[in-house]
């Protein structure tokens, strides 16, 4: 699932991981699709948007310069 939000592209994709599933997102500049901004991943698809979201609006205000998104990398085994 690929959609644009506040001048970036994000996008998500759900993997299986340890007989669960694991739901990894990536954003982009919406004026250049192959500048990697920041990504992560999380155990669950509404974690996973959220983090997103929280990305975004760091990035937006100039709070971050993007890389791995920070408190999404829980494990899906505990």
């Amino acid at each position: 699932m690929t959609q644009s939000l506040a001048g970036y592209v994000v996008s998500f994709q759900a993997e299986p991981f340890y007989k669960r599933m694991r739901y990894h997102w990536m954003i982009c500049r919406a004026q250049n699709l192959d500048e990697l901004v920041s990504w992560g991943h999380a155990p669950t698809q509404e974690l996973a948007e959220k983090a997103v979201q929280n990305q975004v609006k760091d990035l937006s205000s100039g709070l971050t310069q993007g890389g791995r998104g920070t408190g999404t990398s829980k494990s899906a085994t505990h």
